[in-house]
């Protein structure tokens, strides 16, 4: 009876200690989402990581730790913002992401060995999924704000004046050029919504499974990026989704959100491709600095990375053996 006793006092324990750190984390993503209110430039790269906690309870003490880390922020955020928006946005924007990516990066085939990568799910299937639920998430964000171009670009133009107003000296700013880019911004934005939400989900579960393997329990081996494979319909749907964006000449929002989702892990194809092709160059690292520290300064090269993604997707440039032996 004794050892009964220690078991099930161990096992609650155990369980309490679990709970009470997923509430921690779920404390601490709340706090790193809503550090953009303070308006600095360090608090939006904070809020970036607002994902991290709850992919690191997920996948250190399992799914449910994960759900309770994501209640206790959207229960914290309500409470102390008492602002419904902020905890939508919150709860649609970083908390479903998070629990989608972590839930599927801990699915693995029982049948073979823990430490076979063949046996987890695939890390390019599993962002395709959260490509697919960013455009969904946009969906769900536009019509619970009743989002309409025609009624954001009168929403933003004002503070657009504002804004506008403060940087120039040189008097009164055009109408005509605040509604350009009003009009601009909005067309844009439904491509850089889901192109982000598939970049910071895809950035915080590679930094998740490194915490989640130094502090937890989580045997997923770990992987160079140069093993990523996005699956091939991806690659597709992307070229199709930018070609009609062309040949239509406008930005339809749903269109425009299936080009971006889609565009994104193309390229993270593309960045994949490139650390492999480079792999045995002796100036591999300056040809990766060169790579990055343009795509920082310039933004534009990311083009020739969404290129080299299709063709790597189309052509196999990294090579069968090598495409055989990734987790795809």
């Amino acid at each position: 009876q004794i050892d009964v006793l220690l078991t099930a006092w161990s096992g609650t324990a155990n369980m309490t200690q679990m709970v009470l750190i997923s509430i921690g984390a779920g404390l601490l993503s709340a706090l790193l989402f809503a550090s953009v209110l303070t308006g600095s430039l360090l608090a939006i790269v904070l809020q970036i990581f607002a994902q991290l906690p709850i992919q690191s309870a997920s996948l250190t003490f399992g799914p449910r730790a994960g759900l309770i880390a994501a209640v206790a922020a959207v229960a914290a955020l309500l409470l102390v913002s008492g602002l419904p928006s902020q905890t939508v946005s919150y709860s649609l924007n970083f908390a479903a992401p998070a629990l989608l990516a972590s839930y599927l990066a801990g699915l693995r085939n029982t049948e073979l060995p823990v430490d076979q990568l063949s046996s987890w799910y695939p890390l390019g299937r599993l962002l395709s999924f959260v490509g697919g639920a960013a455009v969904l998430i946009f969906l769900l964000l536009g019509l619970y704000s009743d989002f309409t171009p025609e009624s954001a670009v009168l929403a933003i133009e004002n503070q657009a004046t504002i804004l506008l107003e403060g940087a120039v000296d040189s008097g009164e700013v055009p109408p005509q050029t605040i509604t350009q880019i009003a009009v601009f911004f909005v067309a844009v934005f439904p491509f850089v919504a889901t192109a982000g939400i598939v970049a910071i989900t895809g950035l915080n579960l590679v930094l998740a499974m490194r915490i989640a393997r130094r502090y937890g329990t989580f045997a997923r081996p770990a992987t160079s990026i140069t093993a990523l494979k996005i699956p091939r319909a991806v690659h597709l749907t992307a070229l199709a989704a930018l070609l009609a964006l062309w040949m239509i000449g406008s930005t339809p929002p749903l269109l425009t959100s299936v080009a971006g989702a889609a565009s994104a892990l193309v390229i993270l194809s593309g960045f994949a491709a490139l650390h492999a092709l480079t792999r045995r160059l002796a100036s591999r690292s300056i040809i990766l600095f060169a790579v990055y520290g343009s795509i920082i300064l310039f933004t534009f090269p990311l083009l020739l990375i969404l290129i080299l993604g299709w063709i790597d997707g189309f052509l196999n440039l990294r090579g069968l053996p090598q495409s055989n032996a990734s987790n795809s």
